[in-house]
């Protein structure tokens, strides 16, 4: 009798995650998604593709804002 072992139920075992563990996870699937995700700036025709965490920066540069204004 006590050598048997314990049967397992099927599928995915099940985990309660705290508020504040699944803010955490939202957070750390939007850094991956954000880093990977490629963005091309059709206003400055560049060649380069960004990555989405790096769009905002390039939004923000000199160059961007003048071919911006130069295109209206």
């Amino acid at each position: 009798m006590e050598n048997q072992k314990n049967k397992r139920g099927r599928g995915r075992p099940i985990k309660y995650l705290t508020q504040a563990e699944k803010k955490e996870a939202v957070k750390k699937q939007k850094t991956k998604y954000m880093l990977n995700k490629e963005w091309y700036c059709d206003v400055c025709n560049t060649g380069r593709n960004y990555t989405l965490a790096g769009k905002w920066c390039h939004l923000n540069t000199k160059k961007h804002i003048k071919n911006a204004n130069a295109n209206d």
